[in-house]
């Protein structure tokens, strides 16, 4: 009976140590959850396009009707997804413009002799983007963490430098003024180095482009020289495969090449 005793003794000890499920809980550290928007920026509309022109093309046209649907929706959706990234650099561009320019506006204020609270309101005024932060600051929250959450946005990653510049003043009392100065000149430098880059980067884009709307050339060439390629590329099994296979080669080449000059860049 004694062994049974120290038995359930030595369980009870265990069971009373052992961390209680909300403290295991509490432990956890939660996944962050995608947010829709992040959700659907990895969906891009222009999608469906090959997909519902093709469906289209089958039932209107049958096996020819298949090959062009396929085909010109490869095209649209490679132009709607090029004039989408380029809205989105530009986007890029000038949020990185505002922030130079915030940047650059704050350390003037500051070196007139406004106090750093007082400045980021009334840069606020010509640098919209630090609207969000001063709203912040008027309800009570911080200024640091408004422009941190600001630098996630595209764009907008020279925001998070100005956070820790102002947290290191506000917990320290040195000097935003200087801190403000280094700062903006070398963001100001990184966008001149980015434009460089992007001004050299632009003829192998425009190259790449010219080089996919070649083929088109080629079927004028082919009926100068008394052929019928459309017929062939339409009316034949061997003609639709190689113009699928061709439009979508060509699509491939022109992302392969702007995905390259985005790495690079």
């Amino acid at each position: 009976m004694s062994w049974l005793v120290a038995l359930l003794l030595m369980a009870a000890m265990i069971v009373g140590s052992a961390p209680s499920a909300r403290a295991r809980l509490a432990r956890l550290r939660p996944l962050p959850e995608a947010s829709p928007r992040s959700k659907w920026r990895r969906w891009r509309p222009e999608w469906l396009a090959p997909p519902l022109l093709a469906v289209g093309g089958w039932f209107g046209w049958g096996a020819a009707g298949l090959a062009a649907g396929v085909s010109v929706g490869l095209v649209a959706a490679t132009a709607a997804g090029l004039w989408r990234n380029h809205r989105r650099q530009r986007e890029v561009d000038r949020r990185a413009s505002e922030v130079v320019d915030a940047c650059r506006l704050l350390a003037g204020l500051l070196r007139v002799g406004h106090v750093p609270a007082l400045a980021v309101r009334l840069a606020a005024t010509d640098a919209p983007i630090l609207a969000e932060a001063v709203s912040a600051q008027q309800v009570g929250g911080s200024i640091p963490a408004a422009l941190r959450r600001l630098s996630d946005r595209p764009g907008g990653r020279g925001l998070a430098d100005l956070a820790v510049a102002w947290e290191v003043a506000e917990r320290t009392g040195a000097s935003l003024t200087a801190t403000l100065d280094a700062l903006t000149e070398r963001l100001s430098a990184q966008q001149q180095v980015a434009r460089t880059v992007a001004a050299e980067l632009s003829a192998p884009r425009a190259s790449g482009r010219v080089l996919a709307v070649l083929p088109l050339a080629g079927i004028g060439l082919g009926y100068a020289i008394g052929g019928d390629p459309l017929h062939f590329l339409l009316a034949t099994v061997i003609g639709q495969g190689c113009l699928v296979a061709g439009v979508g080669l060509a699509c491939a080449g022109v992302w392969w090449i702007e995905r390259i000059s985005t790495v690079t860049g």
